[in-house]
């Protein structure tokens, strides 16, 4: 009996790798995408438009610096009442409805630009906080979206996008305002503001009414593994990572506005500044797309870069010095933003994303009016007014060392 030897097969044996990931397209769609992009500008617009309305209107560059500053408090008010109300009735009837009292107010400044300036003020209070906070309901759809598709891997580079998408808001919606008053005049472009948050805000509630028997309801009636209660030990970090990139924004708007009124250059105020919000727009796309580091980690490197770039307008350099120093600096603030809303989205209880969205929001709101009204304090000499930004930088190398001491936390990343 003969036996037969079987030579082993040479040919390779392949490892299957990992499965590539479905675009943002694939798992968004592309109506959210559009509208939450679009719905997001009129707010964007709306701070430095009612500044120059206000100044136009003959009632003083004084009196649209506060009224700037009242339509931040009362955005800093309504973010958290506006993300606790799209928790519990879903974002469809507290989107439509903001709309409107925000549309009402706007109209209430046109009409208080003639009257009385406590009524101005009131109405942009209103305004502010009247913002449906398209940013954070866009954040907390993603997170609703992906974990119910078992797509969490795309998390990362959805919140990198929406950082993005703000960006692009932060650059076009001031340049926008400003060519609206200068063109059109004070009342006409109001009246386009109006126009816009009804036009751009209604398009993204069209969209949500399409799914909005897809968002949970009444959320703390539900049984679920993570408690209804906000987790606020796990979220002072990541806040504190979103209002120093708000006192790093704020402290350098208003140190470049100063460095170039003394120079006779004020036209390139806004150019210089929009250069932070291409840095922070590259840096997010780029970011949210790293495998390696932890969140920790990038939160260390984006502080660093905001300190490198904030050091570098301290010396109160010429405008393209100044340009380059304005993109390191928004490559820190991405890298930061991307990296505290990723952490705080794991740490999120569920029913509870819009909620934790908004307190981040509120966070970088409020750091914007202290970094601006703290560089303000310190602009008869220039190059103090950046002393807020390094401060900034210094911060969010803090809170990034905070999270690397709190890697062994269960949720700790």
């Amino acid at each position: 009996m003969s036996s037969q030897i079987v030579a082993p097969s040479s040919a390779p044996t392949r490892t299957p790798g990992p499965a590539p990931q479905p675009s943002l397209i694939a798992v968004g769609g592309l109506p959210f995408l559009v509208t939450a992009l679009v719905g997001r500008l009129p707010a964007s617009m709306i701070q430095l438009g009612l500044l120059m309305i206000v100044a136009s209107s003959g009632l003083g560059v004084g009196l649209g610096g506060v009224t700037v500053a009242v339509v931040g408090v009362g955005t800093a008010i309504g973010a958290p009442v506006v993300g606790r109300a799209v928790d519990r009735w879903g974002p469809l009837p507290v989107v439509v409805v903001a709309t409107l009292v925000q549309v009402g107010a706007l109209l209430g400044v046109l009409a208080a630009t003639t009257g009385s300036t406590w009524t101005l003020l009131a109405c942009a209070g209103v305004v502010g906080a009247a913002n449906p906070q398209v940013g954070s309901v866009a954040r907390s759809r993603w997170s609703l979206v992906a974990r119910r598709s078992g797509q969490e891997r795309v998390l990362g580079r959805a919140m990198g996008y929406e950082v993005a998408a703000d960006e692009i808001g932060f650059v076009v919606g001031p340049v926008a305002a400003g060519l609206l008053v200068a063109l059109l005049g004070p009342v006409t472009a109001l009246w386009v503001l109006v126009a816009a948050a009804v036009v751009g805000q209604g398009a993204f509630a069209a969209f949500l009414r399409t799914e909005r028997h897809a968002w949970p309801r009444h959320a703390t009636r539900v049984v679920t593994d993570r408690p209804a209660r906000l987790p606020m030990a796990a979220l002072v970090l990541p806040m504190l990572v979103a209002g120093s990139v708000g006192i790093a924004f704020g402290s350098t708007q208003t140190g470049l506005t100063a460095v170039n009124a003394a120079r006779g250059t004020e036209e390139l105020t806004g150019l210089i500044y929009a250069c932070s919000g291409v840095g922070s727009a590259i840096a997010s796309v780029v970011v949210s797309r790293l495998r390696g580091a932890s969140v920790a980690a990038r939160v260390v490197a984006g502080g660093a870069a905001l300190l490198t770039g904030a050091l570098g307008l301290t010396t109160v350099p010429g405008p393209w010095v100044a340009a380059a120093c304005a993109v390191v600096l928004g490559v820190g603030a991405g890298t930061l933003l991307v990296s505290g809303y990723a952490r705080a989205e794991q740490v999120a209880p569920a029913g509870r994303v819009a909620s934790t969205m908004a307190l981040l929001a509120t966070s970088l709101v409020l750091g914007v009016s202290a970094g601006a009204a703290a560089a303000g304090a310190l602009a008869g000499t220039p190059a103090h007014a950046f002393w807020p930004t390094v401060a900034a930088g210094a911060l969010g190398i803090g809170a990034g060392v905070g999270l690397r001491a709190r890697r062994r936390a269960p949720s700790a990343v």
